[in-house]
């Protein structure tokens, strides 16, 4: 018994789409990560290799439908290909997906900017480092508890603040002998080393 036209007809236009599918994916998605990153494509241009696999897979399901119908596939074969394949279309829209992050810079570094010349440098480094994940900012704890004592207001004030958010609580207060207080919690807490005798 032949098969039916249409079947042959898809074979041929489904083996064409898997053939671009795979030269998108293999091929043109590193190319299309460096197209986007340069600005020369739209972000949107990472998901044509996904776009592709996912017309196969409907091209393929129609095809396989056909067969199954016909009498000429066994329908729980069929059903396992469409799973894998639904598996594969997944694997490769995470590859684009990730591939379509621009690549995250590395903060900069605010140990300078804690020591300048500049009060309102230093005020803004102080509360900049209230944003920064808590194990990236403990090491500047010295310098902000030094900055407790800064000539200027809005240091001291922008210091103590990061102090407070970085121990979850205002564990060494404000006025005279903060500072102190502070340097004692701190040791408690492992940060600044022990006080020697």
């Amino acid at each position: 018994m032949r098969s039916p036209p249409i079947v042959r007809t898809l074979r041929w236009v489904l083996f064409g789409i898997l053939a671009a599918s795979a030269a998108l994916t293999l091929v043109g998605l590193p190319e299309l990560q460096r197209a986007v990153a340069a600005g020369r494509w739209p972000p949107a241009a990472l998901a044509l290799p996904p776009a592709f696999l996912a017309v196969f897979i409907v091209g393929y399901a129609a095809y396989r439908f056909v067969l199954v119908r016909a009498g000429r596939y066994p329908a729980g074969k069929a059903f396992v290909q469409l799973g894998l394949m639904l598996l594969v279309l997944g694997v490769v829209a995470g590859i684009a997906r990730e591939r379509g992050r621009p690549p995250v810079a590395s903060p900069v570094d605010l140990a300078r900017a804690l020591t300048s010349s500049d009060a309102d440098v230093r005020a803004m480094a102080a509360e900049l480092l209230r944003h920064r994940p808590r194990a990236a900012a403990l090491p500047q704890v010295p310098r902000l508890v030094d900055l407790l004592a800064d000539p200027e207001l809005a240091v001291r004030d922008q210091a103590r603040e990061t102090l407070v958010a970085l121990a979850g609580s205002d564990a060494g207060g404000e006025g005279p002998g903060a500072a102190d207080r502070w340097r004692a919690y701190w040791r408690e807490q492992g940060v600044l080393p022990t006080a020697q005798p």
